[in-house]
């Protein structure tokens, strides 16, 4: 039973991303979907090609005064940061909340199989991300550091451990947000909190990271004798990525040791937490209330706002561009005005272009808003309830359009005015950026909904697939953010003939025009699209 178990875990990471099948036109013949293979592959390789270059960065000069033991110690912590932040949730939503666990719990499977082939799931998710800068991390410092046999197995166990390390990190606070979401009504807000408060702490730590990498640097030799007087552990940890196999041995015993414990703790408090509900047990008094009569668009557009803040993995993936622009707008309201006078990057001739940077800046932030793109897949294979009810298939998919563009107009609209206020420009250019902040999330909005059904994907069993793990996703961020470079980018490339309000202009007028195509691609043939599905 668990070879079954652990075989559809597996198709269920690899297939939705890899060999997702979906159903196209009347005839319900299937075609496969290479378009996420080649994301993949283009993703992965930026991003090994960009820890790469750290990891060529800090080898040079640790292995130059003989702290190569520094260098993987700083590698492997970023690795297991970077892997947990990129599965702990996923160990939350996989491991408790996936949609067929009360199907697999009702029948005569051990649950110890049912959490093993879960984690299973887990593991594979973190072990992408580590070795996306381990991989490096050991090909550098073989290198630096020499090709041996022990240097070159140990590299690997070093790799691996970080790969379970990340694991142990994932289960214990996905089991602490799945305990503290027992214990509140809104599971999904608290989760929402919970995360952003971690994101938080990340960029904080990294910013002061950041800001002390070189005083690291300076005095490299003092930092690493530290280490080794006052962190003999974390010394010895990281040695074995030099060949070191005592230290190798008793780190690998110590993590499968505090593995097994976990799995214990899992295995007996998991049939609990998967199965409680915060509301269980607990007594309610009914109280009479008068219910208003509303409109069926009030009514479509509250039943899309219920879907989005029922669930944090919603929350969190399509709506994190709204607390960044909330973020940034405050920020420049406070440090603005000091931040611009250190702009000096700026070329002669082009000092100008400050108001279209700014925007551009604004605009691949409200790239990352993607509310919209997943909302009809996330309908999933109840969606012939919508389509039986009498309302239009426009109603529907405008109630969609209308929550983007409602939790993402405050935002935009707040960041906008503060550059408006700090960028050194006439009134012509300010409105200019105002039109066209608002026209990108616009355009974000329409163009999300467009490939949500170009591209929808209706039989899922978990909500992460469609959320995360969707071609129409990726292109629809992608697509936005790559707006925000292209109106900087061309501009210092050949734009800056123009002027900036003539920039602004062009971009604003061809915004607009993309805006009402999409929308009378939507108001037709993606009417037609959804009443198919």
């Amino acid at each position: 039973m668990l070879k079954i178990l652990v075989k559809k875990q597996l198709a269920e990471v690899f297939s939705r991303t890899l060999n997702r099948r979906r159903k196209t036109g009347k005839d319900g013949k299937a075609r496969s979907s290479k378009g996420m293979l080649v994301v993949l592959i283009i993703l992965t390789a930026y991003m090994a090609a960009m820890f790469t270059g750290m990891a060529l960065i800090l080898s040079e000069p640790l292995f130059a005064v003989g702290m190569g033991f520094v260098y993987y110690l700083l590698m492997t912590s970023a690795s297991i940061l970077f892997g947990t932040l990129g599965s702990v949730f996923s160990t939350f939503y996989t491991l408790y909340l996936a949609k067929d666990n009360d199907l697999l719990l009702s029948m005569p499977i051990p649950v110890r199989d049912v959490i093993a082939s879960r984690l299973l799931s887990v593991y594979v998710i973190g072990l992408f991300y580590t070795s996306l800068i381990m991989l490096p991390t050991v090909v550098v410092g073989l290198i630096r550091g020499g090709v041996t046999v022990s240097t070159l197995l140990c590299g690997l166990i070093l790799a691996l451990l970080a790969s379970l390390v990340v694991l142990g990190l994932s289960c214990l606070l996905g089991w602490v947000v799945a305990r503290l979401s027992l214990r509140l009504k809104n599971k999904s807000w608290i989760t929402v909190l919970l995360s952003l408060g971690f994101l938080a702490l990340y960029y904080v730590v990294y910013f002061r990271i950041m800001n002390r990498i070189q005083d690291l640097m300076q005095n490299v030799i003092l930092f690493g004798q530290r280490v080794k007087d006052s962190a003999y552990v974390l010394y010895r940890f990281g040695r074995i990525g030099e060949g070191d196999w005592p230290a190798a041995l008793l780190w690998t015993l110590a993590i499968l040791a505090v593995l097994v414990l976990i799995w214990f703790v899992m295995k007996r408090s998991f049939l609990a937490t998967a199965t409680a509900s915060a509301a269980a047990g607990k007594k309610t008094a009914g109280r009479e209330k008068a219910i208003r009569q509303g409109s069926v668009s009030a009514a479509l557009l509250r039943r899309e706002w219920l879907r989005f803040t029922s669930s944090a993995n919603y929350m969190l993936n399509c709506g994190l561009g709204i607390v960044m622009l909330m973020g940034l707008g405050v920020y420049l309201a406070i440090q603005g005005k000091t931040l611009l006078q250190y702009i000096v990057f700026l070329p002669r001739g082009l000092e100008g272009s400050l108001p279209v940077l700014l925007t551009a800046a604004c605009c691949l932030l409200a790239g990352m808003i993607d509310i919209s793109t997943p909302s009809v897949s996330l309908e999933g294979k109840t969606i012939w309830q919508i389509q039986s009810l009498p309302v239009t298939a426009w109603q529907v998919l405008r109630a969609k359009l209308e929550l983007h563009l409602g939790l993402s107009a405050v935002p935009l609209l707040f960041c906008a005015v503060v550059l408006m206020i700090l960028a050194p420009a006439t009134l012509a250019q300010k409105l200019l950026m105002l039109a066209v902040t608002m026209l990108a999330g616009v355009f974000n909005a329409a163009l999300g909904l467009f490939l949500g059904l170009k591209m929808p994907n209706l039989d899922w069993t978990n909500e992460v697939v469609p959320i995360k793990q969707s071609v129409a996703v990726f292109i629809s961020m992608f697509a936005g953010m790559c707006l925000g470079i292209a109106i900087g980018g061309l501009y210092l490339l050949f734009g800056y003939r123009v002027g900036p309000t003539g920039w602004l202009g062009v971009t604003a007028l061809l915004l607009l025009a993309a805006d009402v195509a999409l929308f009378l691609w939507l108001r037709g043939p993606g009417v037609r699209r959804f009443e198919e599905l």
